[in-house]
């Protein structure tokens, strides 16, 4: 081979990809798009890790009436989760009292409560609660995961 074809034949492979590929400006604006996302994750991640303070399930019961036609004696629980970590196996009693004595329970059953949630539920009394001096509700029991 001459010179001049040697030539011609080392301009004809630098439209090819390899050696000379250089990047257009698209490439390198999703390039750096997507390194900023991972690093800002990662960033987050180590922050949340080490801003954490481990602490036992806080448990929080608040309760509101909610009749309908078929239950005129139901009532609403909110179980929050205020702790650092899950509960499971949550156990919520409701007592009606009257003069100190227990009229009527109900219990409700979470199968679990994660850290900072909120987990809803309903019991139904026999008696009107109306008739009680005292309703009543404690968290009975909970396991840790």
């Amino acid at each position: 081979m001459t010179g001049k074809q040697e030539q011609e034949n080392k301009q004809s492979q630098v439209g090819r990809a390899g050696e000379d590929d250089d990047k257009n400006a698209l490439e390198w604006t999703v390039f750096v798009v997507s390194l900023l996302l991972v690093l800002s994750i990662l960033a987050y991640l180590s922050y949340q890790t080490y801003i954490d303070v481990p602490s036992t399930p806080d448990l929080v019961v608040r309760y509101y009436p909610d009749p309908t036609d078929n239950a005129p004696q139901r009532y609403r629980v909110e179980v929050y989760n205020e702790g650092g970590e899950t509960a499971e196996e949550v156990q919520i009693e409701l007592t009606l009292e009257k003069g100190g004595e227990v009229l009527e329970s109900a219990q409700l059953n979470i199968a679990f409560a994660p850290k900072n949630s909120m987990r809803e539920g309903w019991v139904n009394f026999k008696e009107d609660p109306m008739q009680a001096d005292t309703l009543a509700a404690r968290v009975m029991s909970y396991k840790r995961p």
